[in-house]
Formats: C-alpha cells, structure tokens, sequence
C-alpha cells in the first residue's frame, strides 16, 4: 500500500485547518495513497500559555463538525484518513489530545486519546490536557491491522511493544515534535529504534514552522527510513509491503522470543 505523510503549518482557525485538510486528502488520493497520515492537534494550533479556556472553547466531540467534514472529505476520495484533534471531555477544563483514523467510507475506525502528555523539556501539556485512561488497541481496517501513538510517546517503548504485541503491522503517529537541542535526532533515532525493536512500520506525520522540526518520516521493520519530508511544508508517499514484516521477522525474531516467563510488572 501507499502511505503519505502530509506535513504541514497549522493554523489557529479551525476552518483554515479544515480547508487545508480536504486539499490535501484530495492530493494524496491523486497520487494513489491508501492511507494519509495528518499532525498532531492538526484541528487547531494553540499555544500552552494559551488560557486553558481556549483549548475548551476550540475542543469538539468526535461526532462534532470537524471530524465530520474531514470525513466526508476521505469518503469523496476514497483513502483512510489519520490526524490529531482536540477532544472535549467532562472532565473540568480539561480537554484530550485525541487521534483519530477514518475509513474510504467516511466511518470512524479508531481513535487514541494521548496517555503520556508532554511534560518534558520546560512543557507542561498536562495543564491543558487530561491524560487518556487506556491505551485503545490495534484495529484492522483494509489495508492492514493499525495501531495509534501520539508525539511523546515515542519516548516510551513500551506503548508500541503493547501494540506490536497485539498485532499492530503500522504504527501511526501524529506529531508536533517541537525543536531543540538534538530535538531532530530524537524524532529520527525514537521512530527508528521503535520500528526496529517491534519489527513493524511506523510513521511519523510532524507540524513544522513555528518551533516545530517537521522530519516527517516512515521507517520499515528493518529500522530503514524510507522518506522524510524535510522541514517544510508538503506531501510525500512512500509504498510499504506489510509482507516485509514476515520477513524481517524470520531474520530477526525477537518478538518472537520474549520472555515472558520472567516475574516483570509488564506482564501483568
């Protein structure tokens, strides 16, 4: 299958975000995409020292008019479709950096509330956001068995190793990978190091301008970038062959071969 990363600048209206969105759902489907993958907060761009009354304001439910419009966009071309939102809850102020993946039919297939919420290198999300309370497990859909991440979480491996487990074959990952020192080779080192271990694709789709690094990547189960987007504003496809896995696997088994024998809280 076709996989294309859109990267892009977002903007702090909605509707500017929604039109972009379409354009590029549109594009994507031209150029035989089976499955677009959007940023992170993609919805809307919102600074943290932003009140947190604003993130409320902009946040809608998964059935509210932008999610729809963004699917009536994928089923008039036909694609899957994956970007970030920002999700009201009930929870007080707080709202939830949510992702979601739509099928060619306009359905929604899955979404992934973020479980692991930036509060690293002088941020702190979790003053906006409420951490989501489970990790959602893999869905199949089509064109192969997804699982979802968000940003962060590549920091933490053992939310893909979960996934990997229960049969992810593509990791979908929307960012806002915000730059600084050695902020770039993170990005790259974390994506690559998580398609490796867990010998499955993954794909990172990046925000750039602003003080985002973009690098929007895919990297194979062998642990080998097969695109990046660079740092400005664009499309890029690469095809995949989930067969890969098999034989990557075959080589290099160690999925395969964990212990699962040995007393570990992981297991539980």
């Amino acid at each position: 299958m076709k996989l294309a990363l859109g990267q892009v600048v977002t903007s702090e209206d909605k509707e500017v975000n929604l039109r972009k969105g379409v354009a590029i759902i549109r594009k994507a489907a031209k150029n035989g995409a089976d499955l677009l993958i959007l940023p992170e907060l993609f919805m809307a761009y919102r600074e943290f020292a932003a009140p947190a009354t604003s993130f409320a304001e902009t946040a809608e439910s998964l059935s509210g008019p932008f999610v729809k419009s963004m699917a009536s966009a994928a089923k008039e071309a036909g694609i899957h479709v994956a970007f970030g939102t920002i999700e009201s809850s009930k929870l007080k102020r707080l709202v939830y950096n949510t992702v979601v993946m739509l099928g060619p039919d306009g359905s929604l297939l899955g979404h992934h509330r973020k479980v692991q919420l930036f509060d690293s290198f002088g941020y702190r999300e979790s003053s906006r956001f409420a951490p989501g309370p489970e990790l959602e497990k893999p869905f199949r859909t089509p064109i192969g068995t997804m699982g979802m991440m968000t940003c962060y979480e590549l920091r933490f491996p053992e939310i893909a190793r979960m996934l990997a487990l229960e049969g992810a074959e593509v990791l979908v990952v929307p960012t806002a990978w915000v730059s600084g020192r050695m902020k770039e080779d993170h990005l790259r080192v974390l994506a690559r190091a998580r398609a490796l271990e867990n010998t499955v694709f993954l794909a990172v789709a990046c925000q750039t301008g602003r003080n985002f690094t973009g690098r929007s990547l895919i990297v194979d189960p062998f642990g080998v970038p097969l695109c990046d987007a660079g740092d400005e504003e664009g499309l890029i496809v690469a095809e995949i062959d989930l067969s890969r896995i098999a034989r990557v696997r075959r080589i290099l088994p160690g999925i395969h071969q964990i212990r699962r024998d040995l007393p570990s809280a992981f297991w539980k």
